[in-house]
């Protein structure tokens, strides 16, 4: 998506204008949470939204209101899949902006969007239930973990003080996308930007947003700067040429032991980073710095800046073409497992994913590991079922692309072979009739509905095809459909099944004994499982049961259980394994027996 030109100094002053605001009173703290999930890598004319946002807070910072208490807090940077992946960066403490500035440059998007969970574990730490807080949210998108931002809204300003929460929707394009964020500012009192074209940032800075007015005044003459002292002699040696996407070390040298920053990578002549590397030493030596080139060819440089920015040291370094090939065949059936051959030098990384053609949403992706023997580990993924062209990509952790091959999904035969009708409650075996490398569930749903009664395994026989899969029919009868499930519920295929009645039966004495043991005979179809329970007359709580076990010859073993000793009526109940229905028969709890 194409920005204008301001958009970047737009949305730095947003968060200027929110801090000089909302957070003049000097007994209001602010804790800044900062989207660092995977989706900051993606790109805004030609700049990962991450290093945007580092730029914006950093701008922000250097005009903080003076006194007022800032922490921080970042979630989805240190795991991928991971909703608990928040850390606390920075408590809330007074203002040290090269500090924060050092620890935002050090956060590497990897994960999921915990937003809800952030801003609540902010909210926490400021206290808001004792005292005025603030949350500052800066996110590029919609929450990924199963929480409401807007239920949290409203929680948390039920629960707080005067909690506010504004909230920066940074490249958020849909409104959908926009709505919960929205609605978490709206429910606190807050402001929320959608920091997605200079328009609507104006509008919205002019409506909601007043900067303080402040009284002109004469300035006072600015003292004369003192001459800064001369920068340490410093050199960085890397290779002159290197394949794109490897993993290179850069050395250092100085004739000042201690010296930190970080080593840039720059396209040549651009003042954008496209990634970076820590410099840390130790003792009077400096460990190498590591750092992933990009997948582009051309000229770069390399340069070791101090933690003030100042450039200590650079080299020159040009990034060549690789032999970089994915082997994958030209078609395969829907839904089987895709085994992906990968050529490429040491030391790449990244994921295999498959995409429509034309489309660049990834489906589903597989993982690039290193072989211990040499080379690289087949990477696998399951296709999907429906057919078509697509796509097998090599991307980066970047998502930069390093290969692509293209696959045709064709239609296959795939069958479950199972009766048309069967007995209630009854051991249902399923024969699947497919390609080999298939996988998934076969589950029975009510038909009409979507909402799974039980499932059986997919498992693989180890000489040929597959093993019948098995599970017990509901106790319900009626008409049912058995659907093979792909691991994304995706449809691979279904046959209908009518559940019949059936003839099931407990024989039980009318009177039993107080405290002893009775034994009831069992009759039914083959294949019945469950428990026969005891329940006192109108209750819903078991209070003993007996096992259910097919006789060695025919039919059913008694099922043998404990009386209680409280007298009066009871129900002997025959439940399946979930707790269905088969069938019951009164029975009465006695002192002794009646003649």
């Amino acid at each position: 998506m194409h920005k204008p030109d301001n958009f970047y100094t737009l949305g730095t002053a947003i968060l200027l204008s929110l801090a000089s605001t909302t957070l003049a009173a000097a007994d209001n703290k602010t804790i800044l949470v900062l989207d660092a999930s995977g989706s900051m890598w993606e790109q805004i004319e030609g700049k990962p939204k991450i290093e945007i946002a580092r730029t914006a807070l950093k701008s922000m910072l250097a005009d903080w209101p003076e006194g007022q208490e800032v922490g921080l807090v970042a979630y989805g940077h240190r795991s991928k899949g991971d909703c608990k992946d928040i850390e606390t960066l920075l408590p809330v403490g007074a203002l040290d902006a090269d500090k924060i500035g050092k620890v935002v440059d050090g956060l590497i998007p990897k994960g999921k969007t915990p937003l809800s969970a952030a801003v609540q574990q902010a909210a926490e730490a400021l206290k808001y239930t004792e005292e005025q807080a603030t949350v500052i949210l800066i996110s590029d998108g919609k929450e990924t973990c199963d929480r409401d931002p807007c239920v949290l809204g409203a929680e948390l300003e039920k629960a707080g003080v005067n909690f506010t929460a504004h909230v920066i929707g940074f490249d958020v394009a849909k409104l959908e996308d926009q709505a919960g964020l929205k609605c978490l500012a709206d429910n606190t009192g807050g402001k929320f930007i959608a920091a997605a074209n200079a328009k609507e940032l104006n509008q919205a800075l002019i409506a909601t947003v007043q900067l303080p007015v402040v009284e002109a005044t004469t300035p006072a003459p600015e003292p004369a700067k003192p001459t800064p002292a001369p920068l340490p002699s410093a050199k960085i040696t890397a290779p002159s040429t290197a394949e794109k996407g490897t993993l290179i070390k850069i050395e250092h040298q100085a004739e000042q032991p201690g010296l930190e920053g970080h080593v840039y990578l720059y396209a040549k002549g651009k003042d954008q980073s496209i990634t970076y590397g820590y410099v840390r030493p130790e003792g009077d030596s400096y460990p190498p710095t590591e750092l992933r080139l990009p997948a582009t060819p051309g000229d770069y440089t390399l340069s070791w800046k101090d933690p003030q920015e100042q450039l200590l040291a650079e080299t020159a370094i040009t990034v060549t073409e690789a032999q970089i090939a994915l082997k994958v065949p030209e078609s395969a059936p829907k839904g089987t497992l895709l085994k992906v051959g990968l050529t490429a030098p040491a030391n790449l990384e990244g994921h295999v994913h498959i995409v429509a053609k034309g489309k660049d949403k990834s489906i589903t992706y597989g993982y690039v590991r290193p072989n211990p023997q040499g080379g690289y580990l087949d990477a696998e993924l399951r296709l999907p079922v429906e057919t078509g062209a697509y796509e097998i990509r090599w991307l980066s952790d970047r998502n930069e692309l390093l290969a692509a091959a293209p696959i045709q999904v064709t239609e296959s035969e795939v069958k479950l072979e199972l009766p048309a009708s069967a007995p209630k409650g009854t051991l249902l075996k399923i024969g699947l009739n497919a390609p080999d490398g298939l996988a998934g569930h076969v589950h029975i749903f009510a038909k009409g509905k979507d909402q799974s009664i039980t499932y059986g395994y997919v498992r693989e026989n180890p000489i040929k095809g597959y093993e019948p899969t098995e599970f017990s029919l509901p106790a319900t009868p009626g008409d049912y459909e058995v659907k093979w499930l792909s691991e994304r519920n995706e449809l691979l295929a279904e046959a209908p099944i009518q559940v019949t009645e059936a003839d099931i039966r407990l024989s039980a004495p009318d009177q039993v004994q107080k405290s002893t043991e009775i034994q009831i005979a069992l009759q039914g179809p083959d294949g019945l499982s469950g428990h026969i329970h005891l329940f006192a007359k109108g209750k819903d709580q078991s209070i003993t049961y007996g096992y259910v076990r097919a006789s060695a010859t025919q039919g059913y073993e008694p099922a043998t259980l404990t009386v209680p000793d409280q007298l009066g009526e009871y129900s002997l109940r025959w439940l399946t394994d979930r707790n269905e229905l088969l069938t019951e028969t009164p029975i009465k709890v006695v002192e002794n027996i009646s003649e």
